[in-house]
C-alpha cells in the first residue's frame, strides 16, 4: 500500500488479523509514519502491545513515544441514532489526525480500524457503504492510509461484497497468500508468488492462457513479492501457450527486472508495461 490508499480486510480469524496488524504497523513505523490502531472495546492498549509483539512487531519504543497509538473507543458512534454512527464526525477525526501527524513531523499517517461496531443492530448499512465509498477520494487527497477490518464471522456475504467494492483495494486475509482474480480479459494477481503459492499461480495462468477467450492483460501491480522461480515459470508458460497473441503485463519495476532476468525479452508476445507503485 502507498500513501493515501483506502483498503478493506475481510478476515476469518484473530490470529491472521494480528499478523496483518503487526506487519502493517511495522511498515508504518519504519517509514516514520504515525500509526493508529482502532481496536474493539475489549482490546486494551496493553493487550494490543502483547499481541503485536507476539506477531512480530518489535518497535516497542513506538508504543511509548506516541508514534504508535492504540485506541479501543469507536469514534463517531451513536447507537440507536443517525444510522448508528456519525459519518461527518468520523471524517472530521481523520482530517484532525492527519494535520496532527504532520505538525508532529511524521512523514504521514496510517490507521487500521476494527469495524465490528457496524454489525450492531441499528447500523444503517446503506449509509455505511456510502460513507466507505466517499473516503477513498478524501484519503487519496490528504495522504491518509487506512485499512478497515471486517470480521467475516459478523457480517453477511452481501454486505461484505458491497463494502469490499466500496474500497479501492482489498487486503488478503493472511500474510503470504496469493489471490488471482479474472475479470473478462484481465487477470489480476495480488499477494506473494513464492514456493508456497507457485502452484496456485501456475494453475491460474494456465487457465487464463487456454480456451477460446484468453486473457490479454496480466496485472501484477498488487503482487508484493515474486521470486525468480515464479517469474521464470510465468515466462516459460507464456512462451508455450500464447501462440503469437500479445499479453500486456502490468508490473512494478522490480517485477519487470526479475522477468527480464528470466528471459522475457525472448518472448515477443509479452508486452511489459512497467508502472511505478503510485500509478
Amino acid at each position: 500500500m502507498v500513501s493515501g490508499d483506502h483498503a478493506c480486510l475481510g478476515f476469518d480469524d484473530d490470529e491472521s488479523l494480528w499478523e496483518i496488524r503487526a506487519a502493517y504497523a511495522d511498515i508504518g513505523v519504519s517509514r516514520d509514519e504515525n500509526v493508529v490502531l482502532f481496536t474493539d472495546p475489549a482490546t486494551t492498549p496493553d493487550i494490543a502491545a502483547e499481541q503485536l509483539h507476539a506477531h512480530g512487531f518489535h518497535h516497542g519504543a513506538a508504543l511509548t513515544n506516541g508514534q504508535l497509538v492504540v485506541c479501543n473507543e469507536v469514534p463517531g458512534a451513536s447507537p440507536g441514532d443517525s444510522g448508528g454512527f456519525a459519518p461527518a464526525e468520523r471524517v472530521r477525526l481523520w482530517l484532525e489526525l492527519t494535520m496532527q501527524a504532520r505538525s508532529q513531523g511524521y512523514s504521514g499517517i496510517r490507521i487500521m480500524g476494527d469495524m465490528g461496531w457496524a454489525a450492531a443492530p441499528g447500523c444503517d448499512h446503506d449509509l455505511l457503504v456510502e460513507y466507505e465509498a466517499g473516503l477513498s477520494p478524501l484519503f487519496a487527497d490528504i495522504g491518509f492510509t487506512a485499512i478497515c477490518e471486517y470480521d467475516r464471522r459478523k457480517f453477511g456475504h452481501d454486505l461484505l461484497d458491497r463494502v469490499l467494492r466500496a474500497h479501492c483495494h482489498n487486503v488478503l486475509p493472511r500474510l503470504g497468500a496469493l489471490d488471482a482474480t479474472r475479470s473478462g480479459s484481465e487477470l489480476r494477481v495480488a499477494g506473494e508468488a513464492d514456493l508456497n503459492t507457485r502452484e496456485q499461480l501456475m494453475a491460474a495462468l494456465a487457465d487464463a492462457f487456454s480456451g477460446p477467450e484468453r486473457v490479454t492483460v496480466l496485472d501484477l501491480t498488487e503482487l508484493c513479492f515474486m521470486d525468480v522461480r515464479s517469474a521464470s515459470a510465468l515466462v516459460q508458460l507464456a512462451s508455450r501457450h500464447l501462440d503469437g497473441q500479445a499479453l500486456e503485463v502490468r508490473c512494478r519495476p522490480e517485477q519487470s527486472t526479475v522477468m527480464r532476468l528470466c528471459g522475457s525479452a525472448r518472448v515477443p508476445q509479452l508486452v511489459i508495461d512497467e508502472r511505478s507503485s503510485s500509478q
